[in-house]
């Protein structure tokens, strides 16, 4: 496993492998224009809080695991995670499925579209693919932005 030093260099090397910069990235995980740049030049914070590396790791298109020098648990409290590959999939199916046809939907209605999709096909419970989707939805749609 990784040192976080080693870790900071990584998340570094992505990012410009990704065509972002530090401001793009920082501000796609909602925090401020210097966040990615203070972590990574300061090493503050030491690491990233669950949720920025669970965002991180969606806009870098890595495993979470390697943003992390901490092993992560294959299961929280006994649910699933989520497959993060197959849920983009989805979404850019819809995306391209609606604008096929000049429409829209409400971001609620998509994100039902979207839950009830993938309840379907990964057989995650709706309590679990609800909470997860609007999570997936947001840093998709702050990637649209970016991008």
């Amino acid at each position: 496993m990784e040192n976080t030093e080693e870790i900071r260099r990584k998340i570094a090397r992505l990012i410009v492998e990704r065509g972002l910069n530090f401001a793009q990235v920082s501000l796609a995980i909602g925090k401020n224009i210097a966040y990615i740049q203070q972590f990574i030049k300061n090493g503050s914070p030491r690491r990233l809080g669950e949720v920025d590396r669970h965002k991180l790791a969606q806009i870098l298109r890595v495993d979470e695991q390697e943003l992390t020098d901490l092993p992560l648990k294959s299961t929280v409290g006994g649910a699933a995670t989520i497959n993060s590959d197959l849920l983009c999939v989805i979404i850019e199916k819809i995306e391209s499925w609606l604008n096929e046809r000049d429409a829209s939907l409400a971001p609620k209605d998509k994100a039902e579209l979207i839950k009830l999709i993938y309840t379907k096909v990964c057989d995650e419970t709706p309590t679990v693919a609800a909470a997860k989707v609007t999570d997936i939805i947001e840093i998709y749609d702050e990637l649209r932005k970016v991008n």
